[in-house]
């Protein structure tokens, strides 16, 4: 039975039994093995066709690495990623600068255009007016000084910011010829002081200053 076996084995793979070849059943179990399924390293080793390989796989990564690299760059500007409708802030700051002169130049000329609105403030004892186009201010008002040498420091009713320019006295003659001998002593720009030397009348006045 074996030797029918080993004869079968040897016809499989050698066609016909040699018996000058001691090695046919030799080569007939090498030529045996040789047929038999060893294991594979690859996807087509065992015939697997629906799977990327590695080498597949890098190249996809490589086009898409590609791909971006060009479509979307790596940049910090706008120019960098070929932005055209789109203002830089440099060139935003610029307009503003622009702009801030421009409206300086126009509000410097509207200023100086612009006529300022008149000011005034009435007293019974006092009053002040002031010119809003050439700051110059005009005070008066009323007094009385005693008979006999006296002094009298009058408060203007606003300062003038710059400096008194002149006062004005105007006597009441209510009556008789009083022979006061009244006059200006000195002022500055926050009043006037009033100086009567001689007389004998009690008498009332009106003061004008005019500054600015």
């Amino acid at each position: 039975m074996l030797q029918e076996e080993l004869v079968a084995v040897v016809l499989a793979y050698q066609g016909e039994l040699d018996p000058e070849d001691s090695r046919q059943l030799l080569k007939s179990l090498q030529a045996m093995i040789a047929n038999f399924a060893v294991k594979a390293t690859s996807l087509s080793g065992y015939g697997i066709l629906d799977a990327y390989t590695k080498i597949q796989v890098d190249e996809m990564l490589r086009q898409i690495n590609e791909a971006l690299g060009t479509k979307v760059p790596t940049a910090n500007s706008l120019a960098g990623y070929g932005i055209l409708d789109a203002y830089t802030k440099t060139q935003v700051d610029q307009l503003f600068i622009t702009a801030r002169e421009e409206i300086e130049v126009d509000l410097v000329q509207r200023l100086a255009l612009k006529q300022d609105k008149n000011t005034a403030a009435f007293g019974s004892t006092a009053s002040w007016v002031r010119d809003g186009a050439t700051g110059a201010i005009e005070q008066y008002g009323l007094f009385s000084l005693n008979s006999g040498p006296s002094e009298q420091t009058i408060t203007f009713p606003t300062a003038f910011p710059t400096a008194c320019r002149s006062v004005v006295l105007t006597n009441f003659e209510d009556a008789a010829a009083e022979g006061n001998i009244v006059r200006v002593l000195r002022w500055d720009n926050n009043g006037v002081t009033i100086l009567n030397s001689g007389g004998n009348t009690f008498t009332s006045y009106s003061w004008v200053a005019k500054g600015n």
